[in-house]
């Protein structure tokens, strides 16, 4: 009987009040994948967490860009270019500044990939340092256990942010970047999956989900986007599961 009664009780909670919508903090760092982020990746998130009707609010720090590429020759530029300013084309002005970014007002954190995240919210190839506010937010969010989802080269920046956090008894943190050939990630601290583009790869101990996107260069569109719904819907099942009502 006691049971009938926690039952009906959920579900008058759920008539009346509604469902509480997911929450979902996106980071980019600029627009494109040579010195920003990976515009397709970013798009390819969007509409996915828009499918899972999860509500979404972008950040991106108010900084330089590290180099100003062009796109179409792929060489550098002498311009200065805003990160904000720039993830805002992106975000259709609807972004804010990375400070603002807190975990506790959100249920997960996805980052998508592009040479920005590399240079822009890190520095990955040179002094392996990670942008303070960058690092604060993906802290709090595993700090919280709130799922973490990394796309193409952004998985090697948490690996580089969190192997130190961990303790050595700890497992090592499993990513994907797809193949990793010349072992980043083991040499970051981490342990690498190797992945087929179209899936994702979940930590469940850590909660860190990834995928590979263009870390394949020569991947169609829909394979990437296939990773990326695979990995979000997997963020979304186990955050839903971790929610669940015991008795349903």
């Amino acid at each position: 009987m006691e049971f009938v009664l926690q039952y009906l009780d959920y579900m008058k909670s759920r008539y009346f009040m509604g469902e509480k919508k997911l929450r979902a903090a996106v980071v980019l760092s600029g627009c494109g994948h040579l010195d920003g982020t990976e515009v397709r990746e970013a798009v390819l998130s969007l509409l996915v967490l828009d499918q899972q009707e999860v509500d979404v609010k972008c950040f991106a720090p108010d900084i330089n860009i590290t180099q100003v590429m062009d796109h179409k020759t792929k060489e550098a530029v002498k311009e200065k270019r805003n990160v904000l300013v720039e993830a805002a084309r992106i975000a259709r002005g609807e972004i804010y500044d990375l400070r603002e970014a807190k975990a506790e007002n959100f249920d997960m954190l996805v980052v998508p990939g592009g040479y920005g995240v590399a240079k822009n919210l890190s520095d990955l190839a040179e002094n392996k340092t990670v942008m303070p506010e960058f690092e604060r937010l993906v802290s709090e969010f595993f700090v919280a256990k709130k799922p973490i989802g990394t796309i193409c080269i952004s998985p090697a920046i948490i690996v580089l942010i969190l192997s130190s956090k961990i303790g050595k008894e700890e497992s090592k943190i499993k990513v994907t970047i797809g193949d990793d050939k010349d072992q980043l990630i083991e040499k970051l601290g981490g342990e690498h999956i190797t992945c087929d583009t179209k899936l994702s790869i979940e930590d469940e101990k850590h909660n860190i989900f990834s995928c590979s996107a263009y870390m394949r260069s020569d991947e169609s569109t829909h394979s990437v986007y296939q990773g990326i719904k695979h990995m979000i819907d997997s963020m979304v099942k186990k955050i839903n599961k971790k929610t669940k009502q015991p008795f349903l």
